[in-house]
Order: C-alpha cells, then sequence, then structure tokens
C-alpha cells in the first residue's frame, strides 16, 4: 500500500485574509521542506476534488450550510453572525465555501483511500478543522472534515479513533462523536482555562452509549515535552490498542509547539515526533490532518518530522554543505528541522507534572475501568 499526500496549489494559495493567521500557504512550504529532505518516489500526490454537498449533512445543518453558501455569494444578515460568521476569527471572503468543499473533500478522499486498501498512510496539510460545530462556524473551521468523513466510515460499521494533539481542544469533533461507542476521541490540548475554546476538561467523557469513548487530556500553559510525553503515554496507547480502531485520524497541529503566538506549551519537535510515533506504530492505517500551527514555518517543519515518522523514511538535506543553499523558515530560526531539548524552569515544570499527573489518576478511575483496563 502507497503513501499519499493530498496537496493542491488552489488551496495552498488561498487566504482568509491577507492578515488572518490561518495560513494555507503552510502546505507549500511544507511541500518545499518535503522536496528537500526526502525523495519523491515511494509517496503519491492526490489533488483533492470538492465534496459533495449531500456528505456535509452527515454532520451539519442544513440551514448553516445554507447560510455559508449566501456568505459566499457576498450576502450579509445578522443570522450569519450568530452562526460564527461575519467575525473576526472567520471572516466572509469570496470562494470560502468552493475552499471548504476542497478541504473536506481531500479529507474524505483520504479515508476512502484507507478504507479501501489503497494506502496504509494519508497526510492533508490543511485539513482538521475540528473546532466547526453542526451549525456555526468556530476558530477558523466553517466546515468539520473530520466529522463528516468520520461519520462516513461509521455509517459503513468502520471503528474509528481520532486523535487529537493540536494545541486547543477539538470540540466539534467531540460533539460530533460524544454519544457514539463506535469513535474513540482523544484530544491532548492547553487547558480551557488558558486557551480557546475553553472545553475540553477531563471530566468531558462521553454521553449514552458514548461514555468512556470521549478522552480529554488538558495540559497546564508552559507543560514540556517530558510532561507531555508523559501525559501521553500513561492515556493514549493503552486506550487505542484495547479500542482497536480499523483507521485513526490523527490531527497533528503545528501549535503545541513553545513558538507558537497562539498557544503556550513549551512542547519541542522532540515531543511532538515522539507522540506521532506511538499513534502511527498503534495505527493499521493512518489520516494524518495539519490542524493549526501558526508559526508558519516552524509547523511545516514539524508536518515533515510527522511525515517522516509516518512513512519511516528518514529525512536527509540534498543542500547540506552547499553553498547558496536554501536557507528560510525553520533554517533561519534553528539551522534544521529539528529543536534542541527545551525544559522549562523547575517551579512552572513541577506544577505542570502535578496537574498532568492529576489529570492522568482522574482518567484512569473514571474512563479506564470502563474499557476493562
Amino acid at each position: 500500500m502507497e503513501n499519499v499526500l493530498i496537496y493542491s496549489d488552489s488551496i495552498a494559495n488561498s487566504e482568509y485574509t491577507p492578515t488572518h493567521p490561518f495560513k494555507p500557504v503552510r502546505a507549500r512550504f511544507f511541500l518545499e521542506l518535503l522536496n528537500r529532505y526526502h525523495r519523491n518516489d515511494y509517496f503519491s500526490v492526490l489533488s483533492p476534488e470538492r465534496l459533495d454537498e449531500e456528505l456535509l449533512y452527515l454532520f451539519h445543518d442544513e440551514w448553516y450550510i445554507d447560510l455559508l453558501k449566501r456568505a459566499d455569494r457576498g450576502e450579509f444578515t445578522v443570522e450569519m453572525l450568530y452562526a460564527g460568521l461575519g467575525t473576526a476569527d472567520n471572516p466572509l471572503f469570496r470562494g470560502m465555501f468552493d475552499l471548504m468543499l476542497k478541504i473536506a473533500g481531500g479529507t474524505y478522499a483520504g479515508a476512502k483511500l484507507l478504507l479501501n486498501g489503497k494506502a496504509r498512510c494519508v497526510f492533508s496539510p490543511i485539513s482538521g478543522l475540528h473546532h466547526a460545530e453542526r451549525n456555526r462556524a468556530s476558530g477558523f473551521c466553517y466546515v468539520n472534515d473530520i466529522a463528516i468523513a468520520g461519520a462516513a466510515l461509521v455509517r459503513e460499521g468502520r471503528r474509528i479513533a481520532c486523535v487529537d494533539i493540536d494545541a486547543h481542544h477539538g470540540n466539534g469533533v467531540q460533539d460530533a462523536f460524544y454519544a457514539s461507542d463506535r469513535v474513540l476521541t482523544i484530544s491532548v490540548h492547553e487547558s480551557g482555562e488558558t486557551l480557546f475554546p475553553g472545553s475540553g476538561n477531563e471530566t468531558e467523557i462521553g454521553e449514552g452509549a458514548g461514555v468512556g469513548y470521549n478522552v480529554n487530556i488538558p495540559l497546564k500553559a508552559g507543560t514540556d515535552d517530558e510532561v507531555y510525553v508523559y501525559a501521553f503515554d500513561a492515556i493514549v496507547p493503552q486506550l487505542l490498542e484495547q479500542f482497536a480502531p480499523e483507521i485513526v485520524f490523527m490531527q497533528i497541529g503545528g501549535d503545541c509547539h513553545r513558538d507558537d503566538p497562539l498557544a503556550h506549551l513549551n512542547v519541542t519537535s522532540n515531543g511532538y515526533k515522539s507522540v506521532v510515533g506511538t499513534v502511527n506504530s498503534l495505527s493499521p492505517r493512518i489520516l494524518a490532518m495539519g490542524g493549526g500551527g501558526y508559526n508558519v514555518f516552524k509547523t511545516a517543519a514539524l508536518w515533515v518530522l510527522a511525515w517522516s515518522t509516518l512513512t519511516g523514511v528518514k529525512p536527509e538535506d540534498k543542500f547540506a554543505g552547499l553553498v547558496g543553499g536554501m536557507m528560510y523558515g525553520p533554517e533561519m530560526e534553528a539551522g534544521s528541522l529539528e529543536d534542541l531539548p527545551f525544559a522549562s524552569e523547575p517551579q512552572e515544570k513541577d506544577a505542570c507534572f502535578s496537574e498532568a499527573e492529576r489529570v492522568v489518576e482522574q482518567l484512569r478511575k473514571t474512563v479506564f475501568p470502563l474499557h476493562g483496563l
């Protein structure tokens, strides 16, 4: 089975507004770095097609999608504001509906490739819009491609897991599957006490048939690699092994990195690679989605490292030692794709560890027994 990248210049060259922090151009930077550090004979590139509009209604309310289409045509009503459209986070712009259909279409196409056994690993850099709600845009997300593709697989009787390491809680995905035992949803994120969207407490473990299948690991601002990996490894591997999903969706947002301007974690490429590697080792088939990441060059570098980890192909700098080699983004900032080790100051680290241990203990008491652990 092959490895597949979901990419198109039309998506990478789009923008919400010139000053908006969500930059699809990250995907182009990622591809340029990938061409620098990787050969190209072990993966294929698939250009996403527009999602069949009917599939949107596997998650979204029809009246909300109608608002989205009207906003795309240049209309504006107060009702749109109530639906999160036309705000600073979610501005209105021409082509927005087409862009969302292509993003969701790429995620859905990747899921179908995995489902049909045509790929083992798929990565869609501009995807993972985990904040969009059934009837509301939220957090730069207008449609929830994860919820749509996940619902499509559940409809076909598949068991999937969604593992989200974006710094922000995946509230829209949580809501989509909160009452389902067909989807194991795990979000590892900065605590809602200090970061949008303010949700994702460890006590939010699902409802009805879904009790125990929604897992949140909120982390204190300042959490570094050691604390991050401890909390992740204490919970995620055992649940994944026990649940045994056929396909794993992984939202690998780069905003967990310590250089991200919109979050407050102290994770480096070392912790990031560790958790991606853990999930990869437990996943028969994996669909990775780019999610957030607002230091665009660092995010592109993290995605290259994630892709390397997922495919088992070691990155090698083709331009190392050459005069006039590329110097931009991660190279200018750090000299390589990798970060040097970093540890928080002792007092901050102790506070973060204490909070992580409390969350781990709580989940082991409330969630693990529901899975026979």
